[in-house]
């Protein structure tokens, strides 16, 4: 048996009551603990080969906690990442059907960019693209995996047009080798249950709706251009939705923006979201903080106050996540975000080979934050669907491997990060951009053993195996 030792990706914690908790950055595994079961596995942790006949021995190997000596985890994570990126299998379109919008958002970092919305041709060229990739992967007998999310603006304000590009996208993969995805972020405003209905028959089957809080605190940030309140609308079209049978299978994600001073806010609406859609695994629901992407409105300032600083934000963002465990059980886990990460090959998915977000008159975008930006723009798409890069291409398809000198690369945080946000690491006299720190993987470990006790879980998640190869719809796509 070759000789075993601790992954340099291990976090531990011991609790007053004798528990032990393991997490690995590597594996995304939890192992729980306590009693004499938390003496053997800190003995066999720290020494594996006087412990050969542990029973935990062949569970610490087999999730990522012991690793033979001669194994080289950060290669593996490299291998990983590079593959990932490079796999020119995938392709990830971020389509921007309209750079309008029918909100007025205070926080919103596209507030009156462009107003425009996709040109014809740009649907054209776009398949035009596709369909060369695709040849292009069948002559080397490869099937292409492509995943289209609609973004915005509204996207529901073109929605005639997404409907009728969705429909070209079914008679491209009844005559060719490939794989189709299709998701939709939005407002939530316009998406009637026949709306919906007419886009999941389309082949849209992933969605994104958008509220700030309950009924009080989303009507004062939600608002239509006419100041209208919108809170009711959305929330009965998505009642409406989940009226529809479940032979409409599909996954609908409710995303709520938080403030420092919304707190509350949240907590009355998940309390109402676990009592309407609860008992709907179609739905789920995550929070997030509000970001202080840089916009052009003036009512930034209404709020810029209450935007939550980095740690304030992910702090939230896990105390809210522990909360929907907690109300909908055991289901939760697979339901919303999980406080302790998963890894990830990428941090985000445009940052593979072949994603970009695609603007309305053909401009290509690095990040949907810099829409509208043609200065931020790293080339087009011309009317032939061939893709022309600029001199800025290149930094941004850049892998955080290429510099030996990254501090990342000697992190613990590395396998759930992977150097963080490209936008922030550019623009940072060191490249990284921190998200998470070790401390706060601890707490966020110590708090899952709590909740664990509360609800009676046994098994909090699975490892994987981040070695290996990249598969289409995982790691960077589900960030």
């Amino acid at each position: 048996m070759a000789e075993l030792v601790e992954s340099r990706y291990n976090f531990r914690i011991q609790i007053d009551d004798g528990r032990v908790g393991l997490y690995n950055s590597k594996t995304g595994a939890v192992i729980v603990a306590e009693g004499k079961q938390a003496e053997e596995l800190l003995a066999v942790l720290n020494r594996p080969q006087d412990h050969t006949e542990s029973s935990f021995l062949p569970t610490l190997k087999a999730q990522g906690f012991l690793v033979d000596k001669d194994t080289n985890e950060l290669a593996d994570i490299r291998t990983w990442h590079t593959t990932y990126l490079n796999d020119q299998r995938v392709v990830h379109l971020t389509m921007l059907p309209a750079e309008a919008c029918n909100f007025a958002c205070p926080y919103c970092f596209q507030y009156q960019k462009r107003q425009i919305l996709m040109q014809p041709w740009v649907y054209e060229a776009v398949l035009r693209m596709l369909e060369r990739i695709i040849v292009s992967n069948y002559n080397l007998g490869e099937k292409t995996h492509i995943k289209i999310s609609w973004f915005g603006g509204e996207p529901t304000l073109a929605a005639h047009q997404i409907l009728a590009f969705q429909q070209r996208l079914k008679e491209l993969c009844k005559k060719s080798p490939v794989v189709i995805r299709s998701a939709l972020v939005t407002n939530g405003y316009l998406l009637t249950p026949r709306l919906f209905q007419e886009l999941w028959d389309a082949g849209i089957h992933e969605f994104q709706v958008t509220l700030d809080g309950d009924k009080p605190t989303h009507d004062r940030l939600r608002v239509l251009k006419t100041k209208k309140p919108t809170f009711d609308i959305i929330y009965t079209n998505l009642k409406g939705i989940s009226t529809l049978p479940r032979s409409f299978q599909f996954k609908l994600a409710v995303r709520v923006n938080f403030l420092r001073t919304t707190v509350s806010s949240v907590y009355s609406l998940l309390d109402k979201f676990v009592k309407d859609f609860g008992n709907d695994e179609r739905f789920s629901i995550y929070c997030r903080p509000v970001y202080n992407f840089p916009t052009m409105q003036n009512t930034i300032q209404d709020v810029a106050p209450d935007i939550c600083t980095l740690e304030e934000g992910l702090a939230l963002q896990n105390l809210f996540a522990m909360k929907v465990m907690e109300s909908l059980r055991l289901s939760s886990l697979t339901r919303m975000f999980d406080p302790l990460p998963m890894p990830a090959p990428a941090w985000c998915p445009n940052e593979r080979r072949y994603s970009y977000v695609v603007g309305a008159d053909g401009l290509l975008f690095p990040c949907d934050t810099f829409v509208g930006s043609k200065e931020y723009s790293i080339g087009y798409l011309s009317k032939d669907g061939t893709i022309v890069y600029d001199e800025k291409h290149n930094k941004w398809k850049r892998s955080l491997f290429d510099s030996s000198e990254n501090p990342c690369l000697e992190c613990k945080l590395l396998p759930i990060c992977m150097g963080g946000c490209k936008r922030i690491r550019i623009s940072t006299p060191y490249g990284t951009a921190c998200f998470w720190r070790e401390e706060d993987i601890l707490s966020a470990l110590r708090e899952y053993i709590k909740l664990r006790d509360r609800i009676g879980i046994t098994k909090v998640s699975k490892a994987v195996d981040p070695s290996q190869e990249s598969l289409p719809g995982k790691g960077g796509d589900e960030k």
